[in-house]
């Protein structure tokens, strides 16, 4: 614990092996997708930090080492990554305050600002920190940067969009051999274990991410699932089955926090009940053994697949290249952004932001 404090104390902290760290946004077929509303937009926040200041100002290392000095002091924080560079922070949530406390990024694309000025919300600016003279002797460069920077996202958000359409066209082609009523009455059968709620509420936090450094998945659901349940896929129809639990604990008033896949952000991918801890995740593998299984191909009616097999097995192909184009256009981004992350960090006085975070980390109690 001290040596942890002390890393905190000079201001190089990073946060410890995350059992708690999931995306609030998402690049997806539809474009740039945020879920800061369902994550950081709650009216029990005793505090929300909202932080400015550009690319490379230290926005993420500020949030790091909040949330080092809060486990430090024994509190427990969950981590959002960016869902572009997921080694940077969106924002963290610190529980075990009154309320808790929200850090988070509120610069584009995610924009966020105040809503009840000083009574909660409060402006972190890390623009204090910079030396604007020097930023104006690289206007040209910063101005070409991030216009490239901004082509490579529409680039990348055209390729996102072509795939979604061809998963979406896929999904059609299956979509009338899924049999619907027995993957329904196995959803309650299965929920009946779980108790009812006080009240349904759902929190949104995504496991998956498509970004600069291409797909990324946190293993967050099945490490805080006290129960865990894998859904096998089949012909990609396994989030059906998760759609069918969020309306079973809508009728169960039960608490849940669910995941979507980040280029179709309406199909589950994970789903955990709050206050059972029984989770669901898609996918066959898992760091930890599963306590059960669900075969979606015991739900589709595989014998008549036959049919579409050719034309979806060709789809598929191209959705895949669809998404290694996206994949690669998002890469050349995150060369501009770090170019220009390069840039404004030469021009900053860490040595101040590192004495203001150390103060700043006294508010957090």
């Amino acid at each position: 614990m001290k040596e942890r404090r002390d890393l905190v104390e000079n201001g190089i902290a990073e946060e410890k092996e995350e059992t708690r760290a999931l995306f609030a946004a998402a690049n997806s077929g539809g474009g740039f997708v945020s879920f800061y509303d369902s994550v950081f937009g709650k009216d029990t926040f005793k505090k929300r930090y909202i932080v400015k200041g550009g690319p490379g100002t230290g926005k993420s290392s500020f949030m790091k080492a909040i949330a080092a000095d809060a486990e430090a002091r024994g509190m427990a924080v969950s981590y959002y990554r960016c869902s572009s560079d997921p080694d940077s922070l969106d924002g963290i949530v610190i529980e075990g305050t009154l309320g808790g406390i929200a850090v988070l990024d509120g610069t584009a694309p995610h924009a966020m600002d105040t809503e009840l000025p000083g009574a909660r919300d409060e402006i972190v600016n890390l623009g204090e920190f910079w030396d604007a003279e020097k930023l104006g002797e690289r206007y040209d460069e910063i101005v070409a940067l991030s216009g490239r920077k901004s082509d490579c996202y529409r680039k990348a958000y055209r390729f996102l969009s072509a795939a979604s359409e061809v998963a979406e066209v896929n999904f059609a082609l299956v979509r009338p051999f899924v049999r619907e009523e027995k993957m329904r009455g196995a959803v309650t059968r299965l929920l009946r274990a779980v108790p009812n709620g006080e009240e349904f509420r759902v929190t949104v936090g995504l496991a998956d991410s498509i970004g600069m450094k291409g797909s990324v998945r946190m293993d967050t659901y099945e490490r805080q699932a006290k129960k865990l349940y894998l859904v096998d896929d089949y012909y990609e129809t396994g989030w059906l089955f998760l759609a069918a639990m969020l309306e079973e604990a809508t009728r169960k008033g039960c608490a849940v926090r669910i995941s979507y896949h980040p280029l179709i952000p309406t199909r589950p991918d994970a789903l955990l009940f709050s206050e059972s801890g029984v989770g669901f995740v898609l996918g066959e593998h898992s760091h930890r053994e599963a306590d059960g299984r669900i075969n979606m191909k015991r739900f589709v009616s595989a014998d008549a697949l036959g049919a579409i097999k050719a034309e979806y097995r060709i789809n598929r192909r191209l959705y895949e290249a669809l998404l290694d184009s996206a994949k690669e256009a998002l890469a050349e981004a995150g060369r501009h952004h770090f170019e220009l992350e390069r840039i404004y960090g030469a021009c900053m006085d860490f040595e101040s932001q590192r004495k203001f975070i150390r103060s700043f980390c006294q508010k957090i109690r």
